[in-house]
């Protein structure tokens, strides 16, 4: 469960590394996200940059969109099989809701498959 002032880690290569959520998006008061909701963050830290190749989406202190990828809290997916994750982690998009980064460096539950979040999915290493 997400609620705001949590931090999350980055899992796509926009260029940050770790983010605090402002707001859950389309649930009001207490709301808590969990995967597959998108909520309003805001740059903590940015990751190094490697030469003056890299360009950068992004600065510190920004506010973005993100998608919640991965939850430490136990869920069950469709065959009955229960998940959780290491760590609390985003990926980054566009008001949009396209991907902001073009690769995603971790696993992803296929969860987002049927949230409408293919695009997201068909970045991501594996799903399981």
């Amino acid at each position: 469960m997400i609620r705001t002032q949590s931090l999350l880690k980055v899992v796509d290569n926009s260029g940050a590394k770790l983010v605090k959520c402002i707001k859950v998006k389309k649930k009001g008061g207490n709301a808590h996200a969990n995967v597959g909701d998108v909520v309003l963050i805001s740059v903590q830290s940015l990751r190094p940059r490697y030469g003056r190749r890299v360009r950068l989406k992004m600065n510190k202190s920004e506010v973005h969109h993100a998608v919640i990828v991965q939850t430490r809290r136990f869920f069950r997916n469709k065959a009955g099989v229960g998940i959780s994750f290491m760590s609390n982690s985003v990926a980054l998009i566009t008001p949009e809701q396209k991907p902001l980064g073009t690769r995603i460096s971790a696993v992803l539950p296929s969860k987002l498959r049927s949230l409408k979040w293919v695009k997201l999915a068909a970045m991501a290493k594996k799903i399981i």
